[in-house]
């Protein structure tokens, strides 16, 4: 049988509705074979801006029928010495509606009881259907929801019709105060009025008569095809964007591509000037030549079909070209004021109150790219604190690369973020460090410098574009920790869905740079320095609280209290926190490359340097598949145990007597070294195999001959435990193999 369920509503925001499909078809798939009404049921989601519906094939008629067996008291505490029903025998009877003749003898593990045995007819689809699907409605949960008229329900927007079809019959129901049927509608525009349907299979067809093709699938290669085929035709091709068309999938019914011109004159303004304004605020897609340069055309889409495509066109290049006169006037106005210029107005723009101004942070971001940069083996200058004066040396005193790159990365830290006080910024905000770099270019900076700014907001979303340089990446990951350091200090931190200061994003950006460009950093390091530059501003804040404290707990006493003493600023406390949240996000980002077990047992080896954790995950995965794997879970596990509550007291090499500790001795002492060799250089397999490879027999043959835990020679025991725990420090390096899920044996 084939289903068909359709919510008709106002138009819905497109980023709801990809979701919205989704979450709906998984639902009813669950619920279909929770009922019993087909196991793997085809959905097939469905939508509009107007409208969510789905297409279900393959369900049953109905359930199956279904034999219970209840269980009453033991046989004999049933009847009395009459034959006649007891008490208990009888209370039984009453709670399942059953007569004494209904009673039948049934075996169990507890002896003979009494019970009953019914045959449960299966409900039919439609009667199920009927319940099942309001009360799936009702989970639905979107970004924001609304009520409306004098109910209390609510959803994502007014509900007007709903249609909901088994083959040719309606599955009768009420949702949010409106009766199921079989009448759907067309496009806004379109006429008829309702549009009646006999069966789930003429849904798309009827539909399309009408002007709405609800496959959204279908709408985006509509899209796509058309939009390339208009670009071709002015000797262009499409900036393709693949988020832009999905959103104008959704956000049409009937898609009609139109091509429209602008001003050849309007080519001057920067490029990602004129994306942003067809694309963010207009909707429209962009043309470029073969050689990747802007065209003066565009293409928009239209939701409703027309039969003058010139007054489509003339209306959206005129909005176009307003939008377009407003960024020439705003960039060349711009252009005006060099970039350094702007940079003591920073100091009137706050970042955070607690944080203050942008100019602040500036200072701190080329503080710690300085000290990055050397870390990093870039840079020339372990501590600059006070880094403006490295903006005042003239380049011929630059003598050597390293000093190059410090004075260029402070550069781009106390220049990147004065693209802010830009009109062009202030109208287009997306674009701040397009903007920025721009103007350094324009202003004559360094073309590092301006790569840098352009750069230093990467990656701007999960699993987008990093720094390609290394100024960029060292003013990226600078910038990210010092707003992770500050926003900690001062009691932002994201909890639950709330992230205004994209803390997450900040922190996974930091691991993503960290690990493109394999840079072994030590975590607690860079986070110490990175507190170390908002310190002041974290003592001050937490002095206010304190005082805050203190002045509600005086109007609570209604008397004058003593003022509370500020906590007392910890930067042990405050990189602890912020290790445990980079903790955190590294431990998912692991997690989609290996199971759970071996991620725990990676991070519980240690995570300060995260690229070394994750190239430790890729060797433990590597050599997880081999049957030496087993063997060096098992080694392991053996050494572990037997050094439970040991405390090292040193280890006599002299003192080894029987022939199986000499010989382990000998091992590890030979493996030892390229061991060390192996970590060094992060071949982490290599080092694995290699303590597979060479401890299992000799490991094994000691706990076969040794007595470990001699009660007669204490001292022994305590040398050979110290023998152990060299071999099980080499275990630790790479991972805790007590947390692998692997089987002995």
């Amino acid at each position: 049988m084939d289903l068909l369920l359709e919510i008709g509503c106002e138009e819905i925001p497109a980023r709801f509705l990809p979701p919205a499909r989704a979450a709906f078809s998984e639902l009813l798939q669950r619920r279909c074979a929770e009922c019993g009404l087909g196991e793997g049921i085809q959905v097939r989601s469905l939508g509009t801006p107007r409208r969510l519906a789905w297409i279900a094939g393959g369900l049953l008629e109905g359930q199956k029928d279904k034999d219970e067996e209840i269980l009453g008291p033991r046989l004999e505490a049933a009847y009395d010495a009459d034959g006649q029903p007891t008490r208990a025998c009888q209370g039984f009877l009453k709670s399942r509606n059953a007569a004494v003749g209904d009673l039948v003898k049934i075996e169990t593990s507890r002896g003979t009881v009494v019970g009953l045995r019914r045959t449960i007819r299966g409900r039919s689809t439609r009667e199920v259907l009927s319940e099942e699907l309001p009360a799936i409605l009702s989970q639905f949960s979107f970004p924001k929801s609304m009520r409306w008229g004098e109910g209390t329900f609510s959803f994502v927007r007014p509900v007007h019709w709903i249609v909901c079809l088994l083959d040719n019959e309606v599955v009768p129901f009420s949702f949010a105060g409106v009766e199921a049927g079989r009448h759907s509608r067309g496009h806004r525009m379109a006429p008829g009025g309702e549009l009646p349907l006999e069966h789930p299979r003429q849904y798309l067809d009827r539909l399309r008569e009408r002007f709405v093709l609800v496959d959204p699938a279908e709408r985006r290669e509509l899209i796509a095809r058309e939009a390339a085929r208009l670009a071709q035709s002015v000797g262009g091709r499409l900036v393709m964007d693949e988020g832009l068309l999905d959103e104008v999938t959704d956000l049409v019914e009937f898609p009609v591509p139109v091509l429209g011109r602008f001003e050849p004159a309007f080519l001057d303004v920067p490029r990602p000037v004129l994306v942003a304004a067809m694309r963010n605020h207009q909707r429209y897609f962009a043309v470029e030549d073969s050689a990747g340069r802007l065209l003066n055309a565009f293409v928009a889409v239209g939701n409703t079909p027309v039969r003058d495509p010139g007054v489509v066109r003339h209306g959206n290049e005129r909005v176009l070209g307003a939008r377009l006169s407003d960024a020439r006037f705003f960039f060349e106005h711009d252009l005006e004021v060099p970039l350094a210029e702007r940079v003591p107005r920073l100091q009137d723009m706050l970042f955070q109150a607690d944080l203050g101004s942008y100019y602040e942070k500036s200072v701190r971001v080329a503080n710690l790219t300085v000290w990055l940069s050397w870390k990093m083996g870039l840079g020339a200058w372990e501590r600059m604190n006070r880094v403006i004066e490295i903006l005042t040396y003239a380049q011929e005193n630059l003598h050597t690369d390293a000093e190059r790159i410090s004075w260029r990365v402070a550069r781009a830290a106390i220049l990147c973020k004065a693209d802010l006080l830009s009109e062009m910024v202030g109208e287009f905000p997306e674009l701040q460090g397009e903007m920025g770099a721009e103007y350094a270019r324009r202003s004559g900076e360094q073309p590092q410098v301006a790569q840098a700014i352009e750069e230093h907001y990467r990656p701007r979303a999960s699993g987008g574009r990093l720094p390609e340089s290394p100024e960029g990446a060292v003013l990226a990951l600078a910038d990210k920790l010092d707003t992770l350091a500050g926003c900690f200090g001062v009691g932002l931190k994201p909890s639950g869905a709330a992230d205004p200061y994209a803390l997450r994003r900040a922190c996974l950006g930091v691991l993503a740079i960290l690990f493109e460009r394999s840079l072994h950093l030590s975590l607690r390091e860079m986070l110490q320095h990175a507190v170390r530059g908002v310190a002041d501003r974290i003592q001050v804040y937490q002095r206010k609280k304190a005082e805050e404290k203190a002045r509600r707990a005086a109007q609570k006493k209604k008397d004058l209290a003593a003022p509370e003493r500020p906590a007392e600023f910890s930067e042990d406390k405050q990189v602890e926190e912020l290790l445990e949240f980079f903790g955190g996000r590294l431990r998912q980002r692991l997690l989609e490359e290996a199971p759970a077990d071996r991620v725990e047992a990676v991070m519980a080896a240690g995570f300060d340097d995260p690229v070394a954790a994750l190239l430790r995950l890729r060797g433990l995965c590597s050599i997880a598949s081999d049957p030496s794997f087993g063997d060096l879970v098992v080694a392991f596990r053996r050494v572990s145990r037997i050094l439970e509550g040991f405390a090292q007291d040193g280890f006599d090499p002299t003192r080894l007597s029987h022939p199986e500790e000499r010989q382990l001795y000998q091992v590890v002492s030979e493996i030892g070294p390229v061991f060390e060799e192996h970590l060094a250089a992060h071949r982490y397999s290599e080092a694995l195999a290699l303590l597979a490879g060479r401890l299992r027999a000799p490991v094994d043959a000691f706990f076969e001959k040794i007595l470990v835990n001699d009660p007669a020679d204490a001292s022994g025991s305590a040398n050979r435990k110290a023998l152990l725990h060299r071999i099980n420090g080499m275990f630790s390096r790479v991972a805790d193999f007590n947390r692998l899920q692997v089987r002995e044996g």
